[in-house]
């Protein structure tokens, strides 16, 4: 007979086993930063308790790991493998708690193999975090719907808390949590009361100072989080709908993806426990509400990630009840792991990836250090006062990888703010002479408007790889001004 230590002392190895293969990957692979993880770390140099388009803990996360080992690539990205691998964890505790060890051993290893958290893990972005105070979050609900004590409340107010810090979209496990207590005995036993009360307020207490950053700056990044939603005046795009569903089988796996569907059915035909149906719904809600998005303007496959939290262990839950369920889902597991291993081991060199033909997947994180290093030279042949570019992620990139002396800056296509660069590190007006560093070839016009004077100068372009590459258009300006300018996009 298999015993709960067994399958916690085979989790504990499998996991063990596959943070050192993502490590290995993390310190060999030649790839920079990708303009958005360059952010993040321009924020981490700044702490803050807000940023234009994200809560604060990214940069908290990167700052803890870059203070002690530097700024180095694989520094910045270091906690993302440490973060997987303790959601992995968490999942397991819960689907012990709820259910059974075997039930958790499969959820976690569902998890921590799906295709996104290997990607996940060599990057640094906000889900990493996202997720696994979902899942403390989840576990403090599990452990309160079984036994309510002061510390597991004070668990579910701080994950909720710490989550929302991460990134707004914890916000869709609180809908699920508030119907629990309305209709689950177990729940509103335990959380209509003191604890529900202190967890709430806990809660709070961890958001208000990001509140208070959002106040103070225009309500920045609640604004910007708002304007994600995009909606058009074509109101109805299936196709869109049909992307996101497609793209979620390459986010959970190709077979585990459609699982998770039969699993949900499954729930609704009264098959499965009562804490399946909230695990469920834990699922579904994100899927849901992004599927509405999806419809109503647009949708990256990411934005229901939260869905994965839960959707490991009813998955699990249902698999095991059949021995051909078990028997899809690890051929499922195990070739989506071979395929994320061959692909892995080629994206460690770049001769790999141009072999497999997956330049064009990794050409924003090539050259990074080359092109900032041919701006630089340019900027040393004249007196300027600034290098201005019109792109973020380029803004954010040259800013990582240094352009000498002269200081960056960004100009702005708009009259207000879209992002954090053109909120905190705007083009200063003034006859100061600039060169601009324009991503897009259609701005010239733009810039005629904005400056008395400006001369093109010549256009870089660094090689990225196999028919690949950056082109970046330089000019010579002076005398910016964008008094009573409107937005333009």
């Amino acid at each position: 007979m298999t015993t709960p230590r067994t399958y916690r002392n085979r989790l504990v190895l499998v996991l063990a086993g596959l943070l050192t293969i993502r490590l290995i990957g993390l310190f060999v692979a030649p790839w920079g930063l990708h303009g958005d993880e360059a952010q993040y770390w321009a924020w981490s140099q700044d702490l803050d308790f807000g940023y234009f388009s994200k809560p604060p803990m990214i940069a908290w996360v990167i700052a803890s790991t870059t203070s002690i080992f530097g700024n180095e690539e694989w520094a910045v990205r270091l906690a993302a493998p440490f973060l997987h691998i303790a959601t992995s964890w968490m999942i397991f505790l819960t689907g012990l708690k709820i259910f059974e060890a075997r039930i958790g051993f499969w959820a976690a290893l569902i998890y921590t193999l799906m295709p996104a958290v290997w990607l996940s893990s060599f990057i640094i972005s906000t889900d990493a975090t996202l997720l696994l105070f979902w899942v403390t979050a989840l576990h403090a609900w599990a452990c309160l719907r079984e036994h309510p004590t002061w510390p597991r409340a004070v668990q579910l107010g701080l994950a909720i808390g710490l989550g929302l810090l991460s990134k707004y979209a914890m916000a869709f496990f609180t809908p699920v949590l508030v119907l629990a207590v309305l209709f689950d005995a177990p729940t509103r036993k335990a959380l209509l009361g003191p604890k529900g009360g202190v967890a709430g307020l806990i809660a709070v207490a961890c958001l208000a100072p990001n509140l208070m950053w959002n106040a103070a700056n225009n309500f920045a990044t609640i604004s910007h989080t708002a304007e994600n939603a995009n909606l058009q005046q074509d109101l109805f795009n299936p196709m869109e709908v049909l992307t996101f569903w497609i793209d979620q089988l390459g986010v959970f796996g190709i077979v585990v993806f459609p699982m998770l569907i039969l699993a949900i059915i499954a729930t609704f035909k009264s098959k499965l426990s009562t804490p399946a149906k909230w695990l469920a719904g834990f699922a579904m809600l994100p899927l849901l509400a992004i599927t509405l998005e999806a419809l109503l303007s647009r949708a990256n496959a990411n934005w229901a990630v939260t869905a994965y939290g839960a959707a490991p262990i009813l998955v699990a839950l249902w698999a095991i009840e059949s021995k051909k369920r078990m028997t899809w889902l690890k051929g499922g597991l195990a070739v989506q792991t071979a395929v994320v291993l061959f692909v892995g081991l080629a994206a460690t060199t770049t001769a790999g990836v141009d072999a497999l033909g997956l330049d064009n997947a990794v050409k924003r994180l090539r050259a990074w250090p080359e092109t900032a290093k041919a701006v630089e030279i340019k900027a040393a042949e004249k007196d300027y006062d600034f290098i201005a570019t019109d792109n973020r992620l380029v803004f954010y990139d040259l800013e990582h990888y240094g352009v000498g002396e002269t200081p960056l800056r960004m100009w702005r296509l708009n009259a207000t703010p879209k992002h954090h660069a053109d909120l905190t590190k705007t083009l200063p007006q003034g006859d100061g002479k600039i060169l601009l560093v324009s991503y897009y070839e259609s701005f010239a016009d733009y810039f005629r408007e904005d400056f008395e004077v400006i001369t093109p100068i010549e256009t870089l372009e660094i090689n990225l790889g196999p028919k690949k590459t950056r082109r970046l258009y330089l000019y010579e300006a002076s005398g910016y001004s964008i008094t009573e300018r409107e937005d333009r996009t």
